[in-house]
């Protein structure tokens, strides 16, 4: 909203359009009256919902990777793959310059590269199995680096002894090559950083180890977001006429608040990877990947990937485990966006309506913001593949999080609008009772002109975004208006000087007058 337009000489309000004479100041211009002093509010509280929205679909691409990298926990074996997850991540926080290079799976390939070293990770449920796993069925040791050495092999730490001295005898039969001193068992060995059993927990759903797991890769995720809501949040508010500084704290607490939001979605949708969601959705993305075609599957999966271009059955099945994960990342966050709207209504505070009108808006918006992540990086990709400064992957993520932004926000104000002409909303009731009462109280007291106006900066000062609620969830919301409004006004009255009435003289003689005067 911009400052006050007048046309031929007439005000028009900010908020309806309607002309008025006189108006109420807010810091956007001027409207005609408090239920559109409040609507206006209601207007920005709306464009921030979107906003918020939008930012967080931009965290979804994150969350959806987060669940597929946690899915394949799953399996018999999946704490093998949890372990090695969790020791890079130790060596990462310990600063070692540490990588996953599993992802190829090269044959006899070591996992992990940890300051140059090949490291192949064996947790199993004994130090001695641990190493029989290092050897094939001829009795070959089976991990060895480019000169023939022997790689280091990482074991639970509470195995470790149990692993060195099974690799002592090992040697001592002449099974590794090059290597002849029992000695240098402990130079092969490396104490990994979980026990057996911690490894295990990290692959189970609710457990200590898991949801310290998850919390830690979700900070990424939700650093996504906020450095993508700062940045919007902060250009909107200088936009809408702040100052640096109020601009810096609103980006600041818009940042964090999505931040948090994206950083709990991340947590629990590869919480619920762990479970049996993924089975349970596994023939219905198949069944949509099909009806795709494989060469469109093939397009989408590589726009969402990053790595080596893949086809037929390997994409399709990566575009159907892509699908589980916008499912069920896009359910979360929906739920952790509307956490706020599903309390107050069971408080009380909203209504029915007002809450399904709220969730299916926030609903819609994270949908549409999965959906416009998937079209942007598709089209970002494409877009990169013919420009060789940008590249596919560069371009693939620059236009998913373009596309989960704008489709998110758009998806969020389009839905609101549409439910807008079925369902009013319970402020916009409220705000009516609250300007109904102020007319009443206004008439009662017999406030003039300028005592209105002293009045409406009172009014001005009053939250309406927790009073509108608070009047909602009143037994008696007149009596909560009275309560609410009538001190308002009394403390304007009493700003009036004391009068002293005439005397009979005084009154007899203006009498006489009116009635001498022709």
């Amino acid at each position: 909203m911009s400052e006050d337009v007048e046309t031929q000489g007439t005000t028009w309000c900010e908020c309806c359009r309607s002309p008025m004479n006189e108006g109420i100041q807010t810091e956007h211009g001027f409207v005609c009256s408090v239920q559109c002093l409040n609507t206006e509010r209601i207007c920005g509280s709306i464009l921030e919902k979107a906003l918020t929205t939008g930012s967080a679909s931009t965290a979804i691409p994150g969350s959806v990777n987060n669940y597929g990298d946690t899915v394949v926990f799953g399996p018999e074996r999946g704490h093998g793959i949890a372990a090695e997850r969790a020791n890079h991540f130790v060596d990462v926080l310990k600063g070692r310059d540490a990588s996953h290079v599993g992802g190829d799976n090269a044959k006899n390939g070591p996992d992990r590269l940890v300051n140059g070293i090949n490291i192949q990770s064996k947790y199993c449920h004994s130090g001695s199995k641990c190493i029989a796993e290092c050897f094939d069925e001829k009795g070959a040791f089976r991990y060895r680096n480019v000169d023939g050495s022997p790689m280091q092999i990482e074991v639970p730490s509470n195995y470790y002894e149990d692993a060195v001295k099974a690799l002592e005898n090992r040697i001592r039969r002449g099974q590794v090559p090059g290597v002849t001193d029992p000695a240098k068992a402990k130079e092969i060995i490396r104490k990994g950083a979980l026990t057996y059993q911690q490894a295990r927990n990290v692959a189970k759903f609710c457990t200590v180890e898991s949801l310290t797991y998850d919390a830690i890769t979700g900070i990424q995720v939700a650093g996504t977001a906020c450095t993508v809501t700062v940045a919007i949040s902060f250009a909107h508010a200088l936009w809408n006429g702040e100052d640096w500084n109020a601009a810096v704290k609103l980006a600041a607490s818009s940042g964090l608040k999505v931040g948090g939001a994206a950083w709990l979605t991340s947590i629990i949708s590869a919480q619920l990877a762990r479970t049996g969601v993924e089975g349970a959705m596994r023939p219905a993305t198949d069944f949509m990947v099909k009806k795709l075609g494989a060469k469109t599957a093939a397009q989408l999966a590589n726009a969402l990937r990053n790595g080596s271009t893949i086809h037929g059955a390997a994409a399709m099945n990566h575009l159907s485990k892509v699908f589980r994960g916008n499912i069920v990342t896009g359910l979360v966050t929906t739920v952790v966006l509307s956490s706020a709207d599903i309390s107050r209504m069971v408080r009380g505070r909203i209504s029915g309506l007002q809450a399904f009108k709220n969730i299916t808006t926030t609903a819609v918006g994270v949908a549409g913001g999965t959906g416009g992540w998937m079209a942007g990086a598709a089209a970002g990709a494409a877009l990169g593949s013919v420009v060789p400064i940008i590249g596919t992957a560069a371009g693939g993520l620059v236009g998913g999080l373009f596309g989960a932004f704008a489709g998110g926000s758009l998806g969020s104000s389009g839905t609101k609008a549409i439910l807008d002409c079925f369902i009013e909303d319970d402020a916009k009731q409220m705000a009516e009772r609250f300007e109904s009462e102020l007319v009443l109280q206004v008439e009662e007291f017999m406030l003039n002109e300028g005592e209105i106006a002293r009045l409406l900066e009172q009014v001005d000062k009053i939250d309406f975004g927790k009073e509108l609620q608070n009047i909602y969830a009143s037994s008696s919301r007149k009596a909560y208006l009275v309560h609410l409004i009538k001190p308002l006004v009394v403390s304007v009255v009493a700003e009036r000087g004391s009068i002293a009435l005439p005397n009979e003289d005084q009154l007899l003689d203006s009498i006489s007058d009116l009635v001498e005067t022709p």
